[in-house]
């Protein structure tokens, strides 16, 4: 999270493994049965001292983990939610889920000589937003950057075989963008892997 409380990276696969995992997955169907969900819900927690804590529920599609799971496991989450709906078909089982690469998707905000790991919010006013495959060498990125810009947003994605090889790639871009703008400063509370 930013210092706004929002949403500026997601990781996967994530770390969360064992019993952990096991009660992550248990809290999300209990709740999906509960609200009698058909569809697609992102269930958010914190880990907090060993303990999850749900702080809240989006029943719809959420902004940014379809594009984590798809970089990760290659599942697009939106041909599954047609599918559902469209084909009254079921997903496919839980091991065509499983990860085959790391992702690193972050929120970065370029201003006055500082680079900001910021908050989805960032994106929300920015214009000229494009595709650019290999910003920076990242596998893509969402971006409205120019090298004539000194205020500019990205929505970087940095994919590795594992995630210490998705954290050191996405490090290696951020130095990257640093060196070609003169970047004095990152500006990143508490990076995490």
């Amino acid at each position: 999270m930013d210092r706004t409380y929002d949403c500026k990276r997601v990781i996967a696969p994530s770390s969360l493994a064992g019993p952990l995992a096991a009660e992550l997955e248990d809290m999300a169907v209990r709740t999906a049965s509960a609200v009698g969900l058909t569809g697609l819900m992102d269930l958010e927690v914190i880990l907090d001292h060993g303990k999850l804590k749900a702080l809240e529920i989006d029943a719809r599609l959420p902004s940014q983990t379809p594009i984590a799971v798809f970089w990760s496991t290659g599942v697009n989450m939106v041909e599954l939610l047609g599918e559902l709906f469209l084909q009254r078909r079921a997903p496919e089982s839980k091991a065509a889920c499983r990860p085959r690469r790391a992702v690193v998707y972050e929120h970065l905000h370029a201003a006055g000589g500082v680079l900001e790991v910021s908050g989805e919010h960032c994106m929300s006013g920015a214009s000229g937003i494009r595709l650019e495959p290999g910003f920076f060498g990242a596998a893509e990125a969402l971006t409205n950057y120019s090298p004539a810009c000194r205020d500019w947003v990205a929505t970087l994605i940095v994919t590795g075989a594992d995630r210490e090889q998705a954290w050191a790639r996405r490090c290696r871009v951020i130095q990257g963008i640093r060196d070609a703008e003169g970047i004095e400063r990152v500006r990143d509370e508490e990076p995490v892997l």
